[in-house]
């Protein structure tokens, strides 16, 4: 069966600027969602994202290291999840506590399928 990876992206440092109370309360969500993709066998991975990081792009043939000013969105962590097909693994995401606070989440297939 196929692999996925759920990706998931806040703007702004959102997660920062949340009062302890209301993180606590976000991750009793993720621990519950992750015991129910254990639970179904899904889960094959996964981990937050911790401080900043480095963004490297080429443009005009030159190696440009970040930080670039334009980037709001910030890849906070991902899961990988095992369905039948993207629409199995997009019903997953859709249970993604990450949804309940403003971040965006994003399904991929992992290789080529």
């Amino acid at each position: 069966m196929p692999n996925f990876m759920i990706l998931m992206t806040e703007n702004d440092n959102a997660w920062e600027k949340m009062p302890p109370s209301e993180q606590d309360r976000i991750l009793k969500l993720y621990f519950a969602w992750v015991d129910v993709l254990k639970k179904n066998n899904q889960l094959r991975g996964g981990e937050p994202l911790g401080g900043p990081g480095r963004v490297l792009k080429m443009a005009g043939g030159k190696l440009i290291d970040g930080p670039f000013t334009e980037t709001k969105e910030v890849l906070t962590g991902f899961f990988i999840v095992e369905a039948t097909d993207l629409e199995a693994a997009t019903q997953i995401a859709k249970g993604c506590p990450a949804l309940g606070h403003g971040e965006t989440v994003v399904v991929r297939p992992i290789g080529h399928l």
